[in-house]
């Protein structure tokens, strides 16, 4: 026998065997109810993920939803002030103090 043909033949012979081994292990995993076991874990794994991803995504709607409102406020109190500003009857000094944003 060649060594090329020797080496051919163990390769083959290990490969069949780790094939048949794997496949075993699957039945016998199948038998057990192992399979089914795995998937309820990936699968609560799963839901949990997505609660945690619609918990954060709901906290960056209402932190954008108050940053809107703040904005337009902002807005308004701004055209108010220039309104106030350029008003004959009042001026600069009927302004209250304008509040700043608490960072």
């Amino acid at each position: 026998m060649e060594p090329a043909q020797l080496i051919t033949l163990i390769l083959s012979s290990g490969l069949v065997s780790g094939v048949a081994v794997k496949l075993l292990d699957w039945v016998r995993d199948a038998r057990a109810g192992q399979l089914q076991k795995r998937r309820a874990e990936v699968d609560r794994a799963l839901k949990e993920r997505d609660r945690a991803k619609d918990r954060a995504e709901s906290a960056e709607a209402a932190e954008d939803m108050q940053a809107r409102r703040v904005r337009i406020v902002e807005e308004s109190l701004a055209v108010h002030r220039r309104v106030i500003i350029d008003a004959p009857c009042l001026g600069p000094d009927y302004l209250p103090i304008y509040p700043y944003r608490k960072e």
